[in-house]
């Protein structure tokens, strides 16, 4: 079901999985933070099923490259437009989780002729605190460290996952260069996705985790963001995780399906 490939974009080799008839509409998902593309696989066959779905590993993350630098919020958008009109020759719809969702949202201000309906999974918009630079150390500490200070730092982050989850996201972690964590570490978004949300001309939709669950998206920044985006709309997955697509994978998809088919 699903075809994996390498593809030079930028100068950087992509590692690029597709799933679906590619006679069908194009849907680009873009996955978060020390994930890989499999990180879409509970819902990836439903939505195989309407879409022709490409789904790269970000550059720094599992086998794509890992180039000594170049790891802002434009070189990501900028590498995710290249694979658009290299391999889809133009516009998709654009799914992002966390710091997908970010690419996603400078993609679509930066390139709005690329996106034609767009779609911010708990996206990380809050100001960047102390809280956020404590918990991208830790990770970046214990992925230079190994695979068992990854896993310590997995069981300790999420006691409520299980041994195979935690051997997982240990084994996804190490497989991360450095240069994401550093450069989120930097403080500073380039581009600022706040500066382009106004003129994100295509119609969005905003998933918001349960911010008491793990949520990165706020009430009050949800509700900003809604308000600066002008075809915005929010749905909300309460007492969720930040990885809503894979707490609940069949609400997700649902969610998901009903926005695109409007669309």
């Amino acid at each position: 079901m699903v075809r994996e490939r390498a593809v030079e974009v930028n100068g950087v080799r992509i590692w690029l999985a597709e799933a679906g008839d590619p006679a069908r509409s194009p849907l680009l998902l873009l996955h978060g933070l020390y994930d890989r593309w499999e990180s879409w696989e509970p819902v990836l066959p439903a939505l195989a099923e309407r879409f022709w779905v490409l789904t790269p590993d970000l550059r720094g993350h599992a086998r794509s490259d890992w180039p000594p630098s170049g790891y802002q919020l434009a070189n990501y958008a900028a590498d995710a437009a290249a694979l658009l009109e290299s391999i889809a020759g133009g516009s998709a719809r654009v799914v992002g989780f966390s710091l997908g969702a970010l690419v996603a949202a400078v993609l679509a201000g930066t390139r709005p002729e690329l996106v034609e309906a767009l779609v911010l999974e708990d996206p990380p918009l809050a100001p960047f605190g102390e809280p956020a630079r404590a918990w991208l150390t830790a990770l970046l500490e214990a992925k230079r460290a190994g695979e068992a200070a990854a896993y310590e730092l997995a069981r300790e982050l999420h006691p409520e996952r299980d041994e195979a989850e935690w051997r997982r996201e240990a084994a996804w972690l190490c497989d991360t260069a450095d240069g994401p964590f550093l450069a989120l570490l930097e403080g500073e978004h380039r581009p600022d996705p706040w500066v382009l949300l106004p003129s994100i001309i295509c119609p969005t939709l905003v998933l918001q985790a349960g911010p008491l669950a793990g949520g990165a998206l706020d009430d009050e920044t949800a509700a900003r963001a809604l308000a600066a985006l002008p075809r915005g709309t929010l749905v909300r997955f309460p007492e969720t995780g930040h990885a809503i697509h894979r707490e609940r994978p069949a609400e997700f998809v649902e969610t998901l399906l009903a926005f695109l088919g409007k669309q």
